[in-house]
């Protein structure tokens, strides 16, 4: 029984839900080797096959859509460290030579692999401490069988560069994806890091620093040298992160005191740990989407007022926790998903920033993580009783700012993309005179979810089927040349709105998906699909293509832009939209405009630009501006 392993350790190392777990065994797709008490083990041997048939493209019968979260860690992490390091191409060889042979490392089998390679790393630079120094790699792993199965893995000789995290370049890049999501480990690139850096202590004097989700260092190696090593403290929840975080303090810092190592850099969890210390800095890349128990979720809920909901979501409650560790006048300095500042569900790790603190400076990056797709910002927040956006400096592409009066600011949304003179416009727009938005005054409703497009999607027109919109067929005012039919038979879809909603006599149409409202107009009945939804206005007095030449003029898309920054069009977004107010004779000419561009098969930019011009006056704003 000592090689044999649960189903629950099965599913860890698959990366799959308990629950998949037990419908496989359930239906036969996987089988233990051994039974006891009712309760099924498996030998690694058997786990190993399994991973491999999941590995395998072709398929297998594991191959299915319940697998996904299951992928192996072969991939070079491209923007982890320098793209000029020596060491990329020789991890790209490492990785092509793993791909090749199959080969999965189990985590015992990675340990031995970073334990090796660390030591040629420490014999390059500590020739005369290699004794003290070796006693680290040791503490990962004395055991090398790995390279007795696979002799060509010790033909791969690894380069020491100073500051450059190329043992976490190794582990991350061979470690299962699948298991690394569910721990939320999205190592941070060391250009991303630097930024962070540089902005944090740029005019730092002295004080304790800590990184409580280290990783294997990488933040730490990036630390300027006016930072005395003593200052510094490490810990994260990944044992094998943090021995190779000591490798590196250990040659960045030349330190082989085994006591201090083991006192400053440790296994440790920062949201349930008893420890009371605080800190002047606390920095890093806190977890995303970390999956916990239901045990952790009873006590995350019992002790953080961001984890008051059923999906917790572990850079909340790790930023409130650093929130709290922090000293006075202390600072927290973050990378983040750019999620934070605007999506509901981050609404009270807001409100606990603005109890908290006021925040230094906002760097918003775009994607920055190799293979995740999630705008991401840099956040540094200052320990400070009374919320102040005065002196706040932004940088979003190549723009840099410096807020210089305290706006107003509520925690429904974080918006720091206007410098003073666009957020004096946004004010404008905000506080026009007889103004009415569409909250409470419009029915809306998503489009169809099939549950399986390739299933009831046809892209021919036949006596039984009918057209339905993509997000895609839909421009400014109209749609374009649909090229997708379907059976409407709403009790066979995943979702569907009521079908009066998609036959009403007028709607306006818009993408879910897009940095910018796009709005068209339909008066055909048409269905649609959920990346098309629906708006129907009913505001009296206010015809439909009036608010449609409103809703898609530049005025409005500045407005927007500003705003809300934002990746899809939500509900909430279009309701705070200031529509003016005004008699059927300022909409009439809007109208007119808008059903020549309806209207019009030739070039409409004319057209358009007299329409945004009406929408300025009705905004006050001059031409000139």
């Amino acid at each position: 029984m000592r090689k044999m392993q649960s189903l629950n350790e099965l599913c860890q190392k698959l990366s799959i839900s308990a629950a998949t777990g037990k419908n496989w065994l359930k239906l036969g797709k996987i089988v233990p080797q051994h039974t006891q008490d009712g309760s099924p083990f498996f030998t690694s041997d058997y786990i190993s096959r399994i991973i491999k048939e999941l590995n395998n493209s072709k398929g297998g019968k594991l191959k299915s859509r319940r697998n996904k979260s299951f992928k192996s860690g072969f991939g070079m992490y491209k923007t982890y460290i320098p793209a000029n390091s020596k060491n990329n191409i020789i991890v790209e060889k490492l990785l092509e030579y793993c791909s090749n042979e199959s080969i999965y490392f189990e985590q015992s089998e990675l340990e031995q692999i970073i334990a090796y390679y660390s030591k040629q790393l420490i014999t390059q630079c500590s020739d005369k401490n290699y004794d003290l120094y070796k006693y680290l790699a040791d503490d990962i792993s004395t055991n090398l069988n790995i390279f007795n199965k696979y002799p060509q893995l010790k033909d791969f000789n690894f380069i020491y560069e100073k500051n450059t995290d190329i043992l976490g370049l190794l582990y991350i890049s061979l470690r299962n994806i699948g298991q690394r999501k569910n721990q939320g480990a999205y190592y941070t690139p060391t250009l991303v890091v630097n930024k962070l850096i540089t902005k944090t202590f740029d005019k730092y004097q002295n004080g304790t620093v800590t990184d409580p989700c280290c990783g294997s260092g990488n933040f730490m190696l990036q630390l300027p040298d006016k930072i005395e090593y003593k200052n510094i403290y490490l810990s994260d929840i990944d044992e094998l992160g943090v021995k190779i975080s000591r490798i590196n303090f250990a040659l960045k810092y030349n330190i082989y005191d085994k006591k201090f190592l083991y006192s400053h850099i440790k296994v440790q969890n920062f949201l349930t740990s008893d420890n009371s210390e605080k800190y002047d800095y606390i920095i890093g890349n806190p977890p995303w989407a970390y999956n916990f128990s239901d045990k952790e979720k009873d006590f995350l809920q019992k002790k953080y007022k961001t984890a008051q909901r059923t999906n917790i979501e572990s850079y909340d409650v790790v930023t409130e926790e650093a929130l709290n560790k922090l000293n006075k006048n202390g600072i927290l300095s973050f990378v983040l998903p750019e999620s934070v500042l605007n999506v509901k569900a981050h609404k009270d790790l807001r409100k606990y920033i603005m109890d908290k603190a006021s925040i230094k400076y906002l760097e918003y990056l775009g994607e920055t993580f190799d293979g995740v797709q999630c705008p991401s910002i840099i956040m540094t927040c200052i320990n400070k009783k009374t919320f102040n956006t005065k002196n706040l400096e932004v940088k979003i592409k190549n723009k840099n700012f410096i807020i210089r009066t305290n706006r107003k600011i509520n925690p429904d949304i974080f918006n720091f993309t206007c410098d003073d003179e666009e957020y004096k416009k946004l004010e404008q727009i905000e506080n026009i005179p007889n103004k009415i938005t569409l909250k409470n005054n419009a029915e809306f409703a998503l489009g169809i979810v099939t549950g399986d497009n390739k299933k009831y999607l046809s892209n021919q027109k036949k006596s039984d089927n009918e057209k339905i919109i993509k997000g895609s067929d839909i421009e400014k005012f109209k749609i374009k040349n649909c090229k997708n039919y379907i059976l409407f038979t709403p009790s066979d879809f995943q979702q569907c709105a009521p079908e009066k909603m998609y036959r009403a006599k007028e709607k306006l149409l818009y993408k879910f998906i897009s940095k910018k409202p796009i709005f068209a107009y339909d008066d055909k009945q048409t269905l649609t699909l959920n990346s098309c939804n629906i708006l129907i206005p009913k505001i009296e007095g206010l015809d439909i293509k009036y608010i449609l030449g409103i809703l898609n003029s530049d005025i409005v898309q500045f407005y927007f832009e500003k705003k809300f920054k934002s990746v899809k069009v939500l509900k909430s977004h279009i309701e705070q939209i200031p529509i003016p107010d005004v008699k059927y004779e300022q909409q009439k000419p809007i109208i007119n405009i808008v059903d020549k561009i309806i209207l019009s098969k030739n070039n409409t930019e004319k057209l358009i630009k007299e329409l945004n011009l009406l929408c300025n006056h009705l905004y006050g704003i001059k031409e000139t501006e």
